[in-house]
């Protein structure tokens, strides 16, 4: 866990106890979302291109041999576009240690961010996969444009499903 300065020394933080019986899986809800949509589609491009030497799928997927360079760089260039997911955390993290009373409210505040970072999301897990496939000429322009836009306005759906699970948890008067 991380720890508080007070002082000249550092003291370690504990989580009050109503937080410790409940558990802090919640606070990596924005971490495995963003594990699933950074991995996720190489991952379905793999189990694709399997199942294309399986079955015939080339008018779903086309006959492009798998790049193995793009199944590795894929997941780190969409790191650039779901780095609100990482913000988030990072961002749940410290309010709990300024204001661990106030657990409940940031706990509905991260589950809502996630879901509404995660819908828009949900275009990668769909249109990469693909493109990663694809054996049109200049196959994957769509998912770089997307990228971009995601760099740009991710944060926006985050940032309302933030204040609408906080406003959840003050009528709730968590």
């Amino acid at each position: 866990m991380s720890t508080r300065v007070s002082g000249d020394r550092e003291t370690p933080w504990h989580p009050p106890a109503s937080l410790q019986r409940h558990g802090l899986r919640w606070m990596f809800m924005p971490l495995v979302a963003f594990a699933i949509f950074a991995a996720g589609p190489s991952v379905i491009a793999t189990i694709a291109y399997f199942l294309n030497l399986a079955v015939d799928l080339r008018p779903f997927v086309g006959s492009r041999p798998l790049d193995p360079i793009t199944l590795l760089l894929q997941p780190l260039i969409l790191t650039l576009a779901l780095w609100p997911f990482l913000y988030l955390y990072g961002a749940t993290r410290d309010k709990l240690i300024e204001q661990p009373a106030e657990w409940r409210s940031i706990r509905l505040a991260t589950i809502g961010a996630t879901v509404a970072m995660s819908l828009p999301s949900t275009v990668f897990l769909v249109g990469t996969p693909q493109e990663i496939l694809s054996s049109a000429r200049d196959a994957g322009q769509g998912t770089g444009i997307g990228c971009f836009l995601f760099m740009l306005l991710l944060w926006i759906p985050g940032v309302i499903g933030w204040v609408i699970g906080r406003g959840i948890a003050w009528m709730l008067r968590y």
